[in-house]
């Protein structure tokens, strides 16, 4: 073992050496933790021998504390402290300048002294009690470069560290906050007073949480800097000892040049608050993986919606199943218009009156189709005035006057503008019925839009997806992930995304046979509702659309009606049970009978009359099915709105 004329304190070590400057080699030398003495770390038994050799990675400030080097007593100061500290100097006198700079030199700031009597230097008469700066150090002449303070006479000189006389340190007037004192190993070493906590000396002591490397041991190892432990820094000889490099997944992304590679997991990652899935259950220290390459992931975050039911996932490019547009609902002009913003021309149906207030603009009926042309501003006249509002530029007509382009005026649609602010039920018309896979259907449509999986992926023994009657896919998500499998099950790959999990591992000299056709096995993973929420923080932010109108009051004589003709609706006379068929015999020959029993029938009748027969509840379909069912009964309520 060398240099232990040169072994400090790890405590010491620690708070003196800048992170700038790791990492470093150091050995133990002595301590309480000699030969092999057994404690634990962070719930992991750990050993530190006299001669063992650590590398030092990294190193965070943890806490710090004042000790009243008066009492003993130690004091923990919360980390917020906003307190300052003054200097104690030191008043020894010294009776050459050379004893006092080796009394001062372990300072790294500069510090003024004087001396009790006057002492000549050249041509230079210093007086006694001149504040002297000194400033620096020439190795080769052995002289110290000061600050003469006399006024406006002063000056700069170099004294022989030779020079004799009665010097001594000068009353440091600076004042400094913990962060000054933490950065400067100089000013650590000097006792202090502050009159935030009382008028005691003080020492302030930091102490650290340490990320070092030890030589046979696998993985990082977090101890803290107050272990009473003596080192040796010997980076600067330590010659070829070579140190298991534990790396992230972040480092092997960055730097990692040739794959693939074998690694074994040193510590593990929790991410049962991120996804479910079950590969990812299998990643436990210890266990061999194999990475094939670097990529960028892409992915589309989806929700599941049924009812009040939502779940979440990610859906990755290599899902086989075939999704269908859903027509989407929209419950006002204001939502119609917001889509005319962002460029979507939009086909819909009325499904629901829609009366106007306002004698201005036109009032919709169920059964009307509207073909979005534009939005515009237009001027009312009001008995506020002039006012202007934004509008909607609509086709109305029925389907066929909507979809036909002929000039003929005849069957041309009426052009309509429609106030942004009222209200209705519409559901938009999709004339494209086909099946699309997951990369197609997110280059038709734009992001966000409403889907439903329509053929199941049939590689899945249970595809998640096919459980919503709507899925909606919100946005494209790209991140940078490792391609890997586990080494005994090569066949089935997967992505690791390096930003959420947290992982180290270590390269191992393995070899890999093949690396040809492999595919990501993961076709849909669950997220957690945290983890969701969490993610769209994370992603860029969108404009947000713009505020909705205010509801304007509507009055009941001001509403003006829709001048489509109503028609009667057609009833089928009842199928009259036998009971039913003797009071209506009864009922023929009413005129027969007295006032009182024609009066006792009539309110017979009327109960029979507001009878009815409860519909049979339809029974739903198999959940999952790849039937179209539920797009072809859209169709036909479409149709049945046509034909009224």
């Amino acid at each position: 073992m060398e240099n232990l004329e040169n072994a400090v304190p790890l405590t010491d070590f620690i708070a003196s050496i800048p992170v700038s400057s790791l990492p470093r080699i150091l050995q133990i030398t002595s301590g309480v933790y000699l030969q092999s003495s057994v404690y634990d770390i962070s719930g992991s038994e750990c050993c530190l021998s006299t001669g063992d050799l650590l590398k030092l990675v990294d190193k965070e400030l943890v806490s710090f504390s004042l000790v009243n080097l008066q009492t003993g007593k130690k004091k923990k100061l919360p980390n917020d402290f906003k307190g300052v500290f003054q200097v104690i100097v030191d008043n020894c006198v010294h009776g050459t300048l050379a004893e006092l700079y080796e009394k001062l030199s372990c300072y790294s700031h500069a510090y003024w002294f004087t001396s009790q009597s006057d002492f000549i230097v050249g041509e230079h008469v210093i007086q006694k009690m001149c504040p002297i700066q000194l400033l620096s150090t020439d190795a080769n002449t052995g002289c110290v470069e000061c600050y003469i303070y006399d006024g406006p006479n002063s000056y700069y000189v170099k004294i022989p560290l030779s020079t004799k006389g009665q010097f001594y340190e000068c009353e440091n007037k600076e004042f400094y906050t913990v962060e000054q004192i933490l950065e400067d190993p100089g000013l650590r070493k000097r006792n202090f007073r502050c009159e935030n906590i009382g008028t005691g000396v003080y020492q302030l002591c930091p102490e650290y949480e340490i990320k070092t490397i030890m030589q046979m041991r696998k993985g990082f190892v977090m101890m803290p800097s107050s272990l009473e432990v003596d080192i040796v820094d010997i980076s600067d000889h330590c010659g070829n000892i070579t140190f298991i490099q534990p790396m992230s997944l972040k480092d092997i992304f960055d730097h990692q040049q040739t794959f693939p590679v074998v690694a074994e997991i040193l510590e593990t990652a929790e991410f049962q608050h991120m996804v479910k899935n079950d590969t990812y259950s299998v990643l436990q220290k210890g266990q061999k993986i194999i990475i094939y390459r670097k990529i960028v992931s892409k992915k589309i975050l989806a929700t599941g919606i049924k009812g009040k039911t939502s779940k979440f996932f990610y859906i990755y490019e290599s899902y086989q199943g075939k999704f269908r547009q859903k027509p989407r609902e929209f419950t006002s002009i204001f939502e119609l218009w917001t889509k005319a913003l962002e460029g979507i021309k939009l086909k819909v149906v009325v499904t629901q009156d829609c009366d106007s207030s306002d004698e201005n603009f036109p009032s919709l009926c169920i059964g009307d189709h509207l073909q979005v042309l534009n939005h515009a501003k237009t001027v009312l006249t009001s008995s506020m005035g002039p006012q202007e509002t934004d509008v909607l530029i609509c086709n109305k007509g029925t389907a066929a006057e909507v979809d036909d382009d002929d000039d003929d005026d005849n069957d041309k649609p009426e052009e309509v503008m429609l106030p942004i602010y009222m209200e209705g039920r519409f559901v938009e018309e999709v004339e494209d019925t086909k099946k699309y896979n997951i990369s197609n259907i997110i280059q038709r449509l734009k992001l966000p839009c409403d889907v439903k999986v329509v053929t199941k992926d049939t590689s899945l023994s249970n595809d998640p997806l096919a459980y919503f009657p709507s899925v909606r896919l919100e946005e494209i998500v790209e991140a940078s992930a490792l391609f890997v499998s586990l080494y005994d099950r090569a066949s089935e790959c997967f992505e690791l995304p390096i930003k959420y999990f947290n992982i180290s591992v270590v390269l191992l000299e393995d070899t890999v046979s093949s690396t040809t056709g492999l595919t990501n096995s993961t076709k849909v993973e669950e997220l957690m509702e945290c983890f969701y929420y969490n993610l769209r923080k994370d992603l860029p932010n969108q404009q947000p659309p713009p505020p909705r109108p205010p509801k304007r009051e509507v009055k009941a004589m001001n509403k003006i009606p829709c001048n489509k003709p109503v028609r009667p609706k057609k009833t089928l006379p009842p199928k009259l049970k036998k009971s039913e068929t003797f009071h209506s015999d009864i009922l023929t020959a009413h005129c027969k009978m007295s006032s009182d029993e024609s009066k006792r029938i009539n309110e017979i009748d009327s109960v029979q009359k507001n009878m009815y027969i409860t519909t049979p509840k339809k029974t739903a379909s198999y959940e999952g099915s790849d039937s179209d069912h539920d797009y072809e009964e859209v169709l036909e309520q479409i149709q049945q709105l046509n034909s009224t």
